[in-house]
């Protein structure tokens, strides 16, 4: 008689016994995880909320890590800041020392060979970078040193001094997301902190008859002005007023040429749109297509805290006593005033970051709780079910054990 055997119940049984120790080594991830929910499919309709919580989360954490970084450049940036208005401060004495008449040209000199000492401190700190190795004061190009400061002979000084201090930074300013869909400027560029006037650029054509012959654009600091064909300098004078820029336009009443106000102590950035002409046909620009590059009648007034240094320089290095004490002194109580503007300014995103800081410290907490409270895995009953599978697992064993016995004759044929 032959014997017919099989291993079907062997097979079953080394299933069973897999499915139950793959329950037991999820449950042994669970609560090492402290999670209830190993993969969505364990719970889907708790995964899909949690996965929505961590993702907001994600997000909350990498604002705090913008705004951080934004605080430690604002606080840099307001330190270099506070040391040019001590600066101009020691510039503003020599200024009134020197407007005294009772000084020899000799002294006059003397005081001059100071104040280019500050200039060259004041060029340093609008060169300066921050922790990051970013120039701080470059607008949007922070990789740029924003200011360049050119050689040149000064009438009394004897030798090479600083003749000008060019802008090269960016007119933007880099942005940081503090919260949804909310952006703060990470600092303020150089051509506004260091500027010490309102610029003036008046054109050095008669626009009276003037009218755009193709459609094009003009460009104030960054910001682009539509022009149509058949506008006159009126109408361009309205644009450029509603456009929302820091600049006001208004036409010379003797000249007749266009002039560019700004509203606050900054440069002016100007330039034409791309194949247009209109600036430059208006005798602002030179028309050689460089940004600010003014046609040789056009008139331009106001300058940097650098131009108001180097004027009461000069100034002392003649010994002008009156231009020390006008115009020179007037200039660097407007840069002045300038910085503490900027410093204000300073001052108030300090403050919007810091309350954005407080809120999301509070917000994040709650919003990871909120997802924990989808997966959070109650250890006690979770240990419960592990014993529980252990001891269903070695109770199986032994069943199998006495059910399944190996011998001689299960491997005959």
């Amino acid at each position: 008689m032959r014997r017919i055997s099989s291993d079907m119940m062997n097979t079953d049984t080394q299933f069973w016994l897999r499915r139950r120790e793959d329950a037991m080594t999820s449950m042994q991830n669970r609560m090492n995880r402290q999670t209830r929910i190993e993969n969505p499919r364990d719970d889907p309709m708790a995964a899909a909320p949690a996965v929505r919580y961590d993702s907001f989360a994600s997000r909350l954490m990498r604002y705090e890590e913008n705004i951080q970084y934004t605080m430690d450049r604002s606080r840099i940036a307001e330190g270099y800041m506070r040391q040019t208005q001590d600066i101009m401060q020691r510039v503003r004495e020599l200024a009134v020392t020197g407007a005294n008449g009772t000084f020899s040209p000799e002294d006059t000199a003397a005081m001059a060979v100071e104040v280019d000492q500050l200039l060259a401190e004041l060029v340093s700190l609008g060169n300066a970078r921050g922790p990051d190795g970013d120039f701080l004061f470059a607008g949007d190009k922070s990789k740029t040193e924003p200011f360049r400061a050119l050689d040149g002979h000064v009438p009394g000084a004897g030798g090479s001094v600083t003749a000008t201090v060019d802008y090269l930074g960016g007119i933007g300013t880099p942005q940081a997301e503090i919260s949804e869909e909310s952006y703060l400027e990470m600092n303020l560029p150089g051509d506004a902190v260091f500027w010490a006037e309102r610029q003036r650029i008046a054109g050095g054509a008669d626009a009276t008859t003037y009218r755009v012959l193709e459609a094009g654009s003009i460009f104030i600091n960054g910001a682009e002005i539509g022009l149509r064909p058949g506008d006159t300098v009126q109408a361009i004078i309205a644009k450029i007023n509603d456009s929302g820029v820091a600049v006001r336009a208004s036409l010379d009443p003797v000249s007749s040429s266009l002039v560019l106000e700004g509203t606050q102590a900054q440069r002016l950035r100007l330039e034409d749109g791309q194949g247009g002409s209109v600036l430059a046909d208006l005798g602002i620009l030179s028309g050689s297509g460089v940004p600010s590059d003014y046609a040789a009648s056009t008139s331009v007034s106001g300058g940097s805290l650098f131009d108001v240094v180097m004027n009461l320089r000069n100034a002392l290095y003649k010994g002008d006593h009156l231009e020390i004490g006008g115009r020179a002194l007037a200039a660097i109580d407007a840069g002045m005033d300038n910085m503490n503007r900027r410093l204000a300014e300073a001052g108030a995103m300090m403050n919007r970051l810091e309350t954005a800081s407080m809120r999301l410290n509070k917000e994040i907490p709650d919003v990871v709780a909120l997802g924990a409270a989808e997966t959070s895995l109650d250890m006690a009953q979770a240990i419960t079910d592990f014993r529980m599978l252990d001891y269903a697992r070695q109770a199986a064993l032994q069943m199998a054990g006495r059910v399944l016995p190996k011998t001689l004759l299960d491997f005959l044929r």
